[in-house]
């Protein structure tokens, strides 16, 4: 584990000129295996770990694109450098008996949080997202809406490339993101309420409240030559603005974590991907294909 990431630090370092590389697959397909180390929930002080294989699929077409380097979304707008795009994320589900500050209580659900946002892109280095999600909690027993969540983020990414001991090149790409959350009450209670029913002498009954969540700042590296990639990568969220940094749940105002994988690709379609330049939304095709119709002549 140590020389792997002295490894990565070691390259992260190398000068590196923007690299010309062909443009990808449309799609490819492979296996990977990743570890992640996260908090188990938001500023809580106790942490997780998961380690598991998983297989991999990338897109890149006109429409919908799905990679390790933009994530996944599908666009519904573009004009210029502005887009309507959906997206989201989520949180992993707590057994709240292995977490001592929520011992008793109900066990925390899936979080998926999802919905359009709107993009600002400046080639490909800068980004800024602006989006408000709908929030979905999902348990073994119930599927419930679990309010809104907003998030600001700014984005950069870079992309290199290096020489090192396998034949073909070593890409090296990075993604540097900042970002702020806020939430409705009913988002905030999942993780900070307290009711009676859960109440104790040193955990007192408490009624979440709207409004900020946190800042989050991450960094995000990939390492890929032929067929393999690597990839590295960690965030420090900062809770210390939190609307409920009084809830007996808020046990730390900071948390930390990092994680790390591999992929191996096995196969790609001999099409090439579409650039990020020649994407287009939804809407823009049903608008040209409207244009379309209205110039053939009628007989």
């Amino acid at each position: 584990m140590r020389f792997v990431m002295v490894l990565f630090l070691a390259l992260s370092f190398v000068s590196a000129a923007f690299a010309e590389e062909e443009a990808p697959p449309l799609w490819d397909w492979g296996f990977g295996l990743g570890y992640i180390r996260y908090a188990d929930y938001p500023s809580s002080d106790e942490y997780s770990q998961l380690m598991l294989p998983f297989p991999t699929f990338q897109y890149r077409g006109e429409f919908l694109r799905a990679d390790d380097r933009e994530g996944g979304r599908a666009y519904l707008f573009k004009s210029g450098n502005w887009s309507l795009e959906l997206s989201g994320g989520g949180r992993i589900a707590l057994d709240s008996s292995k977490n001592k500050a929520r011992e008793g209580m109900e066990d925390l659900p899936f979080v998926l949080d999802g919905g359009a946002q709107l993009v600002y892109a400046s080639g490909r280095t800068w980004e800024f997202q602006l989006a408000p999600y709908a929030s979905t909690a999902v348990s073994g027993s119930y599927i419930r809406p679990n309010g809104m969540l907003f998030k600001a983020q700014a984005i950069y990414r870079w992309e290199g490339e290096t020489r090192g001991p396998f034949p073909a090149p070593i890409i090296i790409t990075g993604t540097t993101a900042l970002e702020v959350t806020a939430a409705t009450q009913e988002y905030m209670r999942t993780y900070f309420e307290v009711d009676a029913a859960h109440a104790t002498a040193g955990r007192p009954s408490y009624d979440a409240v709207a409004g900020f969540l946190n800042k989050n700042l991450s960094y995000y590296q990939r390492f890929s030559s032929g067929r393999v990639s690597m990839y590295v990568g960690a965030s420090i969220s900062d809770y210390t603005w939190s609307a409920n940094r009084q809830s007996p749940l808020h046990k730390s105002d900071y948390n930390v974590g990092w994680g790390m994988g591999f992929t191996y690709q096995f196969g790609e379609s001999s099409r090439p991907s579409i650039s990020p330049e020649d994407t287009q939304g939804v809407i823009n095709r049903y608008r040209q294909h409207r244009r379309e119709q209205r110039l053939i002549p009628l007989e």
